[in-house]
Parts: C-alpha cells; structure tokens; sequence
C-alpha cells in the first residue's frame, strides 16, 4: 500500500467514525477528489483550490474552466466540483418546498436568493402558485449567456395555464451586481403582466437578484401602477412599450 494510500484509508475511517464535519475545509476538498485524481497528493491541490478562490463555497461555485488552471485538477475532478454549488442549492429548496409561500416578496427573495445570488450567467425563474400563495411549481425558462435572457410572455401564459396557476413570480439575476431594473426588464414585466392578465393568472412579483441585493417589482410600485391603470393596446401591442 502507498503513502497515499494509507492516508486515504485513515481519512475514510475518520469520517466513517466521526463524520464529514470532522474534517477542515481543505481535508474536505482533499477526500472529495479521491475518486477523480487517484494518483496525486489530493492535499495539495486541496489547498492549491482554497488558494485559489478563497473559501470552500468559492470552489464549489467556481466554473470547470476556471477550476482546471489548478495545477493536478482532472477534468471529471472540475466538473465534480462545479457543480457542488448547483446540487447544495437544490437540495436546500427540495428541503423547504414543502411548505413555501410566494405571496410576500420576502417570501420569495428568502426563497430565491440562494439559488440564484452567485449565478455567473443569468437565468429566468417562474415560481407558480396556488390560491394559497404555496409554492407548485418551479420552473426554469431560460439560461443564457451573461447579460441575456428572453422571457416569452404567450410561452409563459401557456405554462401557467398547463399548472393551473393562480398566480406566478418572475425572477431573474443580474450577474454584473446591479439589481436594478433596466428598461428592457421594465418593459418585459409589461408585456407578460398583461399577457397573464388576459389569461386570467396574476403576475404578482418580478424580482431582480444580484449577489448582495435585490429589486422587486411590487415593493417598486411597479406593478401596482399597471393593475390601476389603463394599458393601451395598438396591433395587438402595449402602445407605450419599446419591442
């Protein structure tokens, strides 16, 4: 048996007899890469990876590309990792979706924001709810590259209506920081409110989540000033929104 080898097996019995909360973030990295790099000192490129990034939940939110300039890195040991990020935040939400309500926007930012504050690219979300304000469904519309999302309003009408949805929130990110509403958000949360409004299912949040912050649509006003004004529709367009 090699050095390695034997250090292996000691670790795996520590965790055996104590758990994994036992073992320092770097020993953690150390033991997860042992199926992906057999025959390299894990130890090393464990704190190559701290190094690196910073913190263990760096690495697991790190890309497979920027994972693979640690020097020892495998690509099935990069692609390992990558995800880490992805399959704690699922079942965290697998968790709690037993139980979760979306009729307050701190209900849904509590909800949302740990799934979505450290995307790198941005993603569009729709939470469906029941007359209750209970959490059915949660369903991704798109990923796309950063700094661009489409979002079809008749698509997402049709998927409420498939769910039977009373009502449903949009929710987006914004990888670049800023939470604020553009234009384009502004003008795609028009559109889908009345889309969803002819169809009979209310929009009753558009949230915007960033890594440190959040903007809501409803807290904004926003969708309050649509549901008590009078929308314009001109060829079957909203007259005052840039297409």
């Amino acid at each position: 048996m090699a050095v390695h080898d034997g250090h292996r097996e000691r670790m795996r019995e520590r965790i055996a007899e104590f758990g994994i909360e036992s073992l320092r973030d770097h020993e953690v990295l150390e033991y997860m890469l042992y199926s992906f790099v057999p025959r390299r000192n894990t130890n090393e490129i464990a704190h190559d990876l701290l190094n690196a990034f910073g913190s263990l939940a760096s690495v697991f939110d790190a890309t497979k590309e920027r994972l693979l300039k640690v020097k020892g890195m495998t690509i099935n040991a990069a692609l390992n990792l990558s995800i880490m990020g992805d399959v704690s935040r699922r079942y965290i939400s697998h968790e709690r979706n037993v139980n979760i309500y979306i009729g307050s926007s701190e209900g849904c930012v509590d909800y949302m924001a740990p799934l979505m504050s450290t995307k790198t690219k941005e993603e569009v979300h729709l939470l469906i709810a029941d007359s209750l304000g209970k959490l059915t469904k949660h369903i991704v519309l798109d990923r796309g590259v950063v700094n661009e999302s489409h979002c079809n309003a008749r698509a997402v009408a049709d998927i409420a209506l498939n769910h039977d949805a009373v009502s449903v929130v949009l929710v987006h990110n914004h990888p670049s920081g800023k939470s604020d509403a553009s234009l384009s958000d502004i003008n795609m949360t028009k559109r889908l409110y009345v889309v969803l409004n002819g169809v009979g299912v209310r929009l009753s949040e558009h949230l915007i989540i960033s890594r440190n912050s959040y903007y809501s649509f409803s807290e904004n006003g926003i969708l309050d000033s649509l549901k008590n004004s009078t929308v314009n529709i001109v060829g079957g367009r909203i007259a005052d929104v840039d297409y």
